[in-house]
């Protein structure tokens, strides 16, 4: 029986373009492949395997890995994502191929995607690929990474139960998100198909065994997570409730507890905090209206925005591991006078970052970085490592306070010429100079 090597390849796209190399071997005219390399034994997935290929040849990490594409040849099978790139240091790459330039080179070059049919692709196939899938590569990452185009964000429906002054929250468990945090009892997303009155009472009957009628909604929040997306909330009252409530779903929630609707318990998800205030003010008896504005709107408001202020590192930090992220990275954005620092090597410009060691907090591993004065958070973006971590990767802009050592400056005008920056950067809202990550 013939062994078939099995390998994977990674279609990585860096803003618009693709990451490709460029190999230069002695006595061989010049090709280009994709990152990748051979699935090893101790790779748990192929897509394990793609992302410590990734780590020793470009000292990459990447978002979301789709499985787009299987190639067979003789005598290898290659498993084809597509995937983004999040963070790249070529100082981290490991290997012989890059270690002894005697047996070739592998040039880091990014091509718009169109264009690699035109370029002598090993294989030829995947070039082909590409390039037919020059619009769909990017809409299917987008889509599952990103949702661009019309926004289409989740909904939560949180149903408000009420004992005279005290509220039910039931206290999350093995969810992955703020697991041992309180949260309003019942809640679920909107599901296709459903009404948001119609959500309400099926999680009230899933979550607690009761029935509930005469459901309205009291208040609209849209709410987005420190360095996450963004979501609505419907928040609801419900007119009676048949039964008594009871955990019906304890692999989700520890206990049940009432408590005072002025005196929540620590610690409560902050976004259900902010609900339940809004609708404790919506239930309130309304002041009297003097007659003089007869007419006029009074009582709290229906609608109200909750993190949409520009979060601190002390909130970014909460939020990552309230979100179950095994790590989390800082990369800096540091400027002084008219330039920004960078990390550069011969093929790439990069902005410095590290991982928030144990027990760091985010303002002292930005510290480790370079001398920097007051941040401000800039972006996000999610990743997973080559070991297999999930991560978040958060960007802050910040002054310096002295030109770091082993940086070299950029004119803020050509940062638009950086290697992967390309539509990454945006101008800062006070100095008009290119210092913040837009949200990809």
């Amino acid at each position: 029986m013939t062994s078939v090597r099995h390998s994977v390849r990674a279609i990585l796209f860096d803003g618009d373009d693709v990451v490709l190399f460029r190999r230069v071997r002695p006595e061989r005219e010049p090709y280009w492949v994709t990152p990748g390399g051979g699935v090893e034994p101790a790779d748990a997935t192929p897509e394990a395997a793609l992302r410590r290929e990734l780590d020793e040849e470009l000292g990459a990490t990447a978002g979301p890995a789709l499985h787009v594409f299987t190639l067979a040849e003789p005598g290898r099978l290659s498993t084809v994502f597509a995937c983004r790139l999040v963070s790249l240091d070529l100082s981290r790459r490991s290997g012989p191929e890059f270690l002894e330039p005697d047996i070739g080179l592998h040039e880091v070059r990014r091509v718009r995607p169109e264009d690699v049919r035109t370029l002598n692709m090993v294989p030829p196939e995947l070039g082909e690929f590409i390039s037919a899938n020059a619009a769909a590569l990017p809409a299917l990452l987008d889509a599952a990474t990103y949702a661009p185009g019309r926004y289409r964000p989740v909904v939560d429906v949180h149903l408000v139960l009420t004992d005279g002054e005290k509220v039910l929250l039931g206290r999350r468990q093995g969810t992955g998100y703020a697991d041992g945090e309180w949260q309003i009892m019942p809640s679920g997303h909107l599901e296709e198909g459903e009404s948001v009155v119609d959500t309400a009472v099926r999680e009230a009957r899933e979550e607690l065994g009761v029935e509930v009628d005469g459901c309205v909604v009291v208040h609209v929040m849209h709410h987005r997570n420190a360095g996450g997306t963004a979501r609505i909330g419907m928040f609801l009252v419900a007119r009676s409730i048949t039964g008594t409530p009871i955990n019906a779903e304890p692999h989700k929630c520890a206990e049940l507890a009432w408590f005072p609707l002025d005196r929540l318990p620590e610690p409560t998800v902050p976004y259900a905090r902010a609900g339940i205030e809004a609708v404790r003010r919506a239930l309130a008896p309304a002041p009297p209206v003097p007659t003089a504005s007869a007419g006029a709107a009074s009582g709290s408001p229906v609608f109200s925005l909750h993190g949409w202020d520009v979060p601190g590192s002390a909130d970014l930090a909460a939020e990552a591991v309230r979100a179950g992220f095994e790590e989390v990275t800082v990369c800096l954005i540091g400027w002084l006078d008219d330039a920004v620092f960078v990390h550069s090597d011969d093929e790439t410009d990069r902005l410095p970052a590290t991982v928030v060691r144990p027990g760091e907090g985010v303002e002292a591993a930005l510290a480790r970085l370079a001398p920097v004065g007051e941040v401000t958070f800039a972006g996000a973006d999610d990743y997973v490592s080559a070991s297999g971590r999930v991560g978040r990767r958060l960007a802050f802009s910040a002054r310096l306070t002295e030109a770091p050592e082993g940086m070299v400056p950029l004119p803020a005008g050509s940062l638009g010429r950086l290697p992967y920056a390309e539509g990454v950067f945006v101008r800062h809202a006070s100095s008009g100079l290119l210092y913040g990550l837009s949200g990809r």
